[in-house]
């Protein structure tokens, strides 16, 4: 396997040019993903273009609005999500025909999602960071409520993506943390575990979490994905540095590499497992 960073998200490549595998982060928990086929879209933070396959895995104000936006111009797109987002889409007026349940094929890969446990949303610590917060700017703390209105609300999902060739992608989310259940990781190192690339999150704080539940995941290669010091930052919180996640994971003798917001990493063959 080769593969190297890019530090900027380059325009898309021909589909004639683009390598097996390139994954853009496209800022906030906005995940582009460039292959022979068709570009999947994790949670766009803009409008999805005609054609993409787009998988939303929670309700974030962010990429659901770029999703709506997109359906309002008529664009065309296929879409996987849970339940209650799906009656939404098609709500909105995407074609019922283009709104797809987990274990959808589309354009040879098979779209999988399951729930997951997501780290509480204000522990005793962060629930004093995020009152501060909205104590010394009221003003962002009311827009970012006023955003969900009109939302769907779903639990958050993990997605698991099998290509035509073989090849699987996890895409774990922030599901890894302290209060991960067991038997829930281990029925999924089960159903899920293997994979060639595991992309994963990391909470604030959360490292050493990740750290230890990342190897029974048993994939070829991991990318830690930056999904939460964006959102952070803006909200006023404090952010957290994931080098030391990827470098202790290295130690541990894992393939590990650091995909930071606004950059990209391509692959140009499999991996395979060390």
């Amino acid at each position: 396997m080769t593969n190297s960073p890019d530090r900027t998200a380059a325009p898309a490549p021909s589909r004639a040019h683009r390598p097996r595998l390139r994954i853009v982060h496209e800022g906030l928990l906005s995940l582009r993903l460039e292959r022979p086929g068709r570009t999947i879209r994790f949670n766009p933070r803009h409008p999805p273009d005609d054609d993409d396959i787009v998988v939303l895995d929670w309700n974030w104000s962010e990429h659901l609005r770029a999703t709506e936006q997109a359906v309002a111009s008529g664009r065309r797109f296929d879409a996987v999500a849970p339940e209650p987002v799906r009656r939404w889409l098609t709500d909105l007026g995407l074609a019922a025909g283009r709104v797809h349940p987990s274990g959808a094929v589309i354009d040879g890969v098979m779209v999988e999602q399951q729930p997951y446990q997501p780290i509480p949303w204000a522990t005793p610590i962060e629930g004093v960071r995020k009152f501060r917060s909205a104590l010394v700017r009221p003003g962002r703390a009311v827009r970012r409520l006023a955003s969900h209105r009109g939302l769907p609300r779903c639990e958050p999902q993990v997605t698991a993506l099998g290509f035509a060739d073989g090849a699987r992608l996890l895409h774990a989310n922030l599901s890894l943390h302290r209060g991960t259940p067991d038997d829930w990781l281990a029925a999924l190192a089960r159903q899920r575990g293997g994979a060639d690339w595991l992309l994963v999150g990391c909470d604030f704080e959360e490292d050493a979490a990740v750290a230890a539940r990342v190897p029974r995941l048993s994939a070829a290669t991991i990318v830690v994905v930056d999904l939460v010091n964006e959102v952070r930052r803006s909200i006023g919180m404090p952010t957290g540095l994931l080098t030391p996640l990827v470098d202790r994971l290295r130690r541990d003798g894992l393939d590990a590499h650091l995909l930071a917001a606004h950059t990209s990493m391509r692959f140009e063959e499999r991996p395979t497992m060390q």
